[in-house]
């Protein structure tokens, strides 16, 4: 790890869920946990591949075997303001008590949000951060209890205090954030990550290295999420490997479960930085998963983010901690050999640029001028537009 162990820290604050319940077979203690804050529960799940597997009847049967009345609601995608005003609503009617939501990290957005809306004024756009011409309203109530039970092993949204949005009428993502928005309970399972198509799987696990990465060189680092993103990089990149390779076992998806559950807790509480800084208003203008936008923009960002701190300051402290990674992953220091083979583990694991997700050479000074703010604001160094620029153009298409 970089060097600094043994100086004095800065205060910090750490956040996360209420309680973490990780392993195999821990899905099956949502009802437990749920009935603790109510008896009337909104299930909140994805619209398709939970019903496909059988897992939605299993979670259904076990929340109204545990004594609890169920009403069910799908999201379809990564939701956007109105479906949270539209789960809000059918969350009132319904009079729920508590929330339990599996599915992705677009499932537990959405829940996150939704349990903040039930309880407060106004519509969702009300309440999101960064918005042109609005927004920002602080929640006055505490939400809905909710139960977070993840089903794929990247966005770490179960134990993170904020719910990405689109505002499709501002092609925009905006986040909602509020510290009792973070999870009563996150029940973190690996074998419902295991049940992840491949294309999803992949996606989701490249965007929880991002995480790791992006929070272990942020501004806003500190020691315990240092010791979570150092460890969680090395857990994940082994488990992409092995991925890749085609010769995945229940170790591996351990590992990524773990890695996208620490990355969640780093993000929470570190920051992020360019990578996601440009994902949101990518994926606002263009409709890119989020997953696949961090996959192809995180190799262009470290040699950006690298050449930029060579170039403004040898001495910088995340040339560091980029080699201390570099060292960890690849066993040499140099971090742009790590942005190098990352690129190239994201090509043999399939993740395509952004290019085939159909965005252009058009859309990149938009895109550039949308991400000023939120998490760019902990980048480790502060980029040009030119500089932003290049890495869209990077990710762009294959070289």
């Amino acid at each position: 790890m970089a060097k600094g162990a043994d100086t004095q820290p800065a205060p910090f604050a750490f956040r996360t869920a209420g309680t973490v319940v990780f392993g195999r077979g821990t899905r099956h203690r949502a009802a437990d946990a749920a009935a603790g804050f109510g008896r009337r529960v909104l299930l909140i799940t994805g619209a398709r591949s939970l019903a496909e597997s059988g897992e939605l009847d299993r979670a259904r049967e076990g929340l109204l075997s545990g004594g609890l009345a169920v009403e069910a609601w799908s999201v379809s995608g990564e939701p956007d303001v109105d479906a949270v005003d539209r789960g809000a609503a059918i969350a009132r009617e319904w009079g729920a008590q508590a929330i339990v939501a599996i599915g992705g990290g677009s499932v537990l957005d959405a829940a996150k949000a939704i349990a903040a809306v039930t309880t407060n004024e106004g519509a969702a756009i009300d309440y999101l951060e960064d918005l042109p011409g609005g927004g920002g309203r602080p929640l006055r109530k505490q939400p809905l209890a909710l139960v977070a039970v993840p089903t794929t092993a990247g966005t770490g949204s179960e134990v993170t205090r904020n719910a990405v949005l689109r505002v499709p009428q501002a092609g925009l993502k905006r986040s909602m954030r509020d510290d009792r928005m973070l999870p009563r309970v996150a029940i973190v399972d690996p074998d419902l990550a295991a049940t992840a198509p491949p294309h999803v799987a992949v996606a989701a696990a490249l965007d929880a290295l991002t995480h790791l990465i992006e929070a272990y060189v942020s501004l806003g680092a500190q020691p315990t999420t240092d010791l979570l993103a150092f460890e969680g990089a090395r857990r994940a990149t082994s488990a992409l490997r092995t991925l890749a390779e085609h010769r995945s076992g229940a170790g591996t998806w351990d590992n990524l479960a773990l890695a996208s559950l620490w990355g969640g807790m780093a993000l929470a509480n570190a920051g992020l930085g360019a990578v996601h800084g440009l994902a949101a208003p990518l994926g606002g203008r263009c409709s890119i998963p989020h997953g696949a936008a961090c996959a192809a923009l995180l190799s262009p960002t470290i040699r950006a983010n690298v050449d930029a701190l060579r170039a403004r300051g040898r001495d910088a402290p995340a040339l560091a901690r980029y080699g201390a990674l570099a060292e960890a992953l690849t066993g040499s220091s140099d971090p742009i050999l790590l942005a190098e083979e990352l690129d190239a583990l994201r090509r043999r694991l399939g993740a395509k640029p952004l290019g085939a997700y159909g965005a252009r050479g058009s859309d990149v000074s938009i895109i550039v001028a949308g991400a000023r703010g939120g998490s760019m604001k902990n980048n480790p160094v502060v980029l040009t537009d030119a500089e932003l620029e290049g890495i869209l153009g990077g990710a762009m298409t294959e070289t």
